[in-house]
């Protein structure tokens, strides 16, 4: 038998999360090469960037007026 074992470290991870005026939240995530990057549930836009400040997100946040996306579960 073999296992295959995935590193912990290589997963982006959750810095910090911002409300929308829609109810919709922005997340933020910092990455493994230490940038940062967001997804929004109202849009879904996804966003990456080298500044290394929540600034990006938060411009995002207060213009984004979609309502917060439905869950999708598997079938």
């Amino acid at each position: 038998m073999t296992a295959t074992v995935t590193s912990i470290a290589a997963a982006p991870v959750a810095v910090g999360t911002i409300s929308t005026q829609a109810g919709a939240t922005v997340y933020v995530y910092t990455d493994p090469d230490g940038t940062l990057s967001s997804d929004c549930t109202g849009c879904g836009e996804y966003a990456w960037t080298l500044a290394a400040d929540h600034g990006f997100a938060q411009q995002h946040a207060t213009a984004c007026f979609r309502r917060p996306r439905p869950l999708r579960l598997a079938a």
